[in-house]
């Protein structure tokens, strides 16, 4: 049997995943600067290697969270939300299945990057800028759901709003 709302648990973990990517979005600049000061053998600056680990460790969590809510979605699978237009339908499930593909490729190709193999660099940046591309998407088919179209599919992860319906 499906259920329509996300799970209090997957809920929790799509909002701690949002509050990772901002935290990646604000450490970032500090991975460019630890590898160059390393590369060119000058002294990394203590604030940056923080920020370096901070960017690493939120990075894991967000694998680890995008494969405990695929495990969460295959458990208790959710019922299809209504579409009005069946190319938006595909388009949903589209984002929605590469924004897990990316949340779990963009931490292991950042390990690969750091750890074992250089070139995976240039495609962990690549997969950032999909990344951005997919949560640009994301949130305006939220908008479309709240403002333009006023129905309840973002009661799925938690969120409600009170309608004028007229």
């Amino acid at each position: 049997m499906s259920r329509y709302a996300y799970s209090r648990t997957h809920q929790m973990l799509h909002w701690a995943t949002f509050g990772l990517v901002l935290v990646q979005i604000w450490t970032y600049p500090a991975i460019g600067r630890t590898h160059h000061a390393a590369h060119l053998g000058e002294s990394v600056d203590p604030a940056d290697m923080v920020l370096h680990n901070i960017h690493a460790i939120s990075g894991g969590l967000i694998l680890l969270f995008a494969l405990v809510r695929l495990w969460l979605r295959h458990r208790s699978p959710l019922a299809t939300p209504a579409f009005r237009w069946p190319v938006l339908a595909t388009l949903s499930k589209f984002v929605h299945v590469a924004l897990y593909a990316t949340l779990i490729l963009l931490p292991i190709t950042g390990v690969l990057k750091m750890y074992v193999l250089s070139p995976a660099g240039p495609v962990h940046v690549l997969l950032t800028r999909v990344l951005y591309v997919l949560l640009v998407l994301h949130i305006s088919g939220a908008f479309l759901h709240a403002v333009v179209w006023k129905d309840d599919a973002l009661f799925r992860m938690g969120l409600s709003f009170k309608y004028n319906k007229n």
